[in-house]
């Protein structure tokens, strides 16, 4: 990992940071990127969550997920810190894409949660996590949702200096966390660059007891089984990450071209069991007998990561004729990751990706305006070694997709539809596989007063099977099982009803319940039976239904002089059951959360609480997760002394010191969250280059 990305981010880290630093930004006053009308958030009929500005700086974390984990809805899957991807309303995977400024992520975390996202919050401008119609511009299986990473790595701007940037740094004690991150932008005459890079190392996690759970050691001790548990900290959950980036653009008055080239490694460790040597409080007489056994131990399992993307935009604008606007966007990338088993490298995953999207923004005809658009899609993935469970594959996608959006008084409708053909050629004696998918969604929105406003979207989603749920067949090591697919599974269907109410005004709060019916969902179904000392899991469909509600309110308390006290309360749940009987498995629990927060001027805290229940409803073979609570305290300080503005953060994270285990990880018998923690943090930066 000591390369030459390492040494390009140390000098380009002096002068830095990534991200737009808009001053607490408000939720109405961003807008969404990944939206073709490039609305706000609350013009939008679709659910939508966007964290930029100083919000985002308090909230990034080791890795997206972590990163988005607090936001109503969502959690995360977390495979340790570094490998933790977003799960909303209880969808992963293939079901919540991963982009990247508006073009797909193109590596392998939908494949299993032990693959990292390649997407780095640390560099972000904004993160988007969207809903409803608009999703369908980028896949026709988002019933979960679209995470849009917006980082400006392909200058949009000519109206800045010759010479913008800034500089992050930052450390958190329960990781030893020690990060640094830089941003440089400039322009000269039509012509606009971007560099950036970043740099992080955190060691093993602190925990508050042992990484092993009650729930299993009672499990172990009944089964006579031996107990390998750690405690005070979480065994190879240390990581290192590095990356750079750079982009550059021909503005013109109403055209853009611009390409970008980014490189990112990270290297991290896998936990679980067989990563233990002993408990770090044991005995000596029990630790001398732990160091003779030494040599008999497994060795640890690390993922070494690498990824090459290449993006292109292009855009016309102000056209004349029906069609106003043409965008072009494109993202090619080498990636491949090492499962190392010690030394020795296990399996090698290699992929290469391309995304290609044409968008075509027409004139209002009828009172409708909208965008029609194009896409391709090819993916060439090959895993070689021991836990090679998958067939090499190439998968290729074409579809054409439409949004449009019209107002009709106090009332605003969207709908989109899109047509995806798929096929998959693999590399085996298994049938290729090759199928079309349809989908649609509606939006409305109800302006009913001033202040008060009512949403409602309604989605047809289908959602092709993917290469591994077809055609795997061999050990998955990183989640335990022995995993067989099904080539002759068909496509998966979801219809989807969101209801919302949001009102703003002093006392502001949003509300919204939603219910999704499948048909041929497609898990993982455990058969009893084992191979080669793992239990089998085989690849199914069968009906379910996803169900659920999310709420926040915010109220002031007081408010004086440049001063104020205002008091967040929110709720969100959701369950999962499938039809013929049964729970659903890593379904989040109820969670409850409020929280104090106090502005004077440059000065902004907030003390927050988050409770989460207990989760009983299991499925097959699945643990119960105990209920906690989390206590957080951050504050932060904005100065306005130097030109580019300067943002001083701590954050104080799990105060009481609770073992917490997150029932959507499939690591959470083994690996808790992090303990009490403190983040001290600082960000020099401008306005936002894109």
């Amino acid at each position: 990992m000591k390369t030459p990305a390492r040494v390009s981010l140390t000098l380009v880290s002096l002068f830095a940071v990534p991200a737009a630093l808009a001053q607490h930004a408000e939720l109405e006053e961003i807008v969404v990127t990944a939206n073709p009308l490039r609305a706000t958030a609350l013009e939008l009929a679709q659910s939508a969550i966007v964290l930029a500005g100083d919000d985002l700086a308090r909230s990034v974390s080791a890795s997206l997920g972590e990163s988005l984990a607090s936001q109503p809805g969502v959690t995360a899957s977390y495979f340790g810190p570094k490998a933790s991807r977003p799960i909303i309303r209880g969808q992963s995977g293939e079901r919540v894409l991963m982009l990247l400024d508006g073009v797909s992520a193109l590596d392998v975390s939908n494949l299993s949660p032990d693959h990292a996202v390649s997407v780095e919050p640390l560099l972000a401008d904004q993160i988007e996590i969207l809903k409803g119609p608009t999703t369908l511009l980028y896949g026709s299986g988002a019933v979960g949702g679209v995470v849009n990473t917006v980082d400006g790595r392909i200058p949009m701007r000519k109206d800045r200096g010759a010479l913008e940037g800034g500089l992050e740094l930052r450390g958190d004690t329960a990781s030893d966390e020690r990060s640094a991150a830089g941003r440089l932008d400039g322009a000269v005459g039509s012509f606009a660059w971007h560099l950036d890079g970043y740099t992080r190392d955190t060691d093993d996690i602190e925990i508050p007891g042992l990484d092993w759970s009650s729930a299993l050691i009672e499990e172990a001790e009944a089964e006579g089984e031996p107990i390998e548990a750690t405690r005070g900290r979480v065994p190879n959950t240390d990581s290192e990450s590095d990356g750079v980036t750079a982009g550059a653009s021909w503005i013109g008055e109403r055209s853009v071209f611009g390409f970008a080239w980014g490189r990112a490694e990270t290297n991290y460790g896998l936990p679980g069991p067989g990563e233990h040597a002993h408990d770090e409080e044991e005995p000596a007489a029990a630790a001398v007998a732990a160091l003779a056994a030494a040599e008999e131990e497994e060795e640890t399992v690390r993922i070494d990561q690498q990824a090459d993307r290449y993006d292109f935009k292009a855009e016309w604008r102000e056209l004349d004729g029906l069609i106003d606007s043409v965008a072009l966007r494109a993202a090619y990338t080498d990636y491949e990751h090492e499962e190392l088993e010690g030394d020795a490298v296990g399996t090698r995953f290699e992929q290469t990706g391309l995304d290609t999207r044409a968008h075509l923004g027409h004139r209002a005809i009828a009172g409708w305006t909208g965008t029609l658009g194009l896409q391709y899609t090819d993916l060439d993935l090959e895993a070689v070694g021991a836990e090679a469970y998958i067939p090499p594959a190439q998968t290729t996608g074409l579809s054409v997709f439409l949004v449009e959006q019209r107002r009709f008084g106090d009332w605003t409708l969207d709908f989109g539809g899109r047509l995806e053909r798929q096929e998959i050629d693999v590399a085996s004696d298994a049938r290729n596989y090759d199928g079309t998918a349809f989908s649609a969604a509606a939006g409305l929105l109800w302006d009913w007063s001033d202040d008060l406003t009512l949403a409602l979207h309604l989605t047809h989603s289908e959602r092709h099977p993917q290469a591994a749920e077809l055609y795997s067949d061999g050990p998955h090591l990183a989640v335990r099982r022995y995993e067989i697919g099904d080539a002759s599974l068909d496509t998966e269907v979801a219809n989807t009803v969101d209801f919302g109410l949001r009102r703003t005004g002093p006392v502001s709060w949003r509300a919204s319940v939603f219910y999704s019916d499948f048909t041929d969902y497609i898990f993982p179904l455990g058969t009893g039976a084992e191979e080669d000392g793992l239990p089998v899991f085989v690849y199914r469909q069968g009906d379910a239904t996803f169900y659920g509600a999310e709420g926040e309110v915010e109220l002031p308390v007081w408010q004086g002089r440049n001063r104020a006290v205002s008091a967040h309360l929110g709720a969100d749940f959701v369950r999962g059951k499938l039809a013929r009987g049964g729970d659903l498995p890593q379904m989040p629990p109820l969670r409850l959360t409020g929280a104090l927060e106090y502005d004077a001027g440059p000065l902004h805290s907030v003390l927050g609480v988050a409770w989460y229940d207990e989760q009983d409803r299991l499925a097959e073979n699945e643990l119960p997760t105990d209920s906690y609570t989390m206590v957080d305290f951050e504050v932060s300080y904005r100065s306005e002394r130097w030109q580019q503005g300067v943002l001083f953060f701590v954050k104080a994270s799990n105060l009481l010191d609770e073992e917490a285990r997150r029932h959507s990880s499939p690591l959470k018998e083994y690996v808790p969250l992090p303990g009490r923690s403190i983040l001290v943090g600082v960000r020099l930066a401008r306005s936002p280059a894109h």
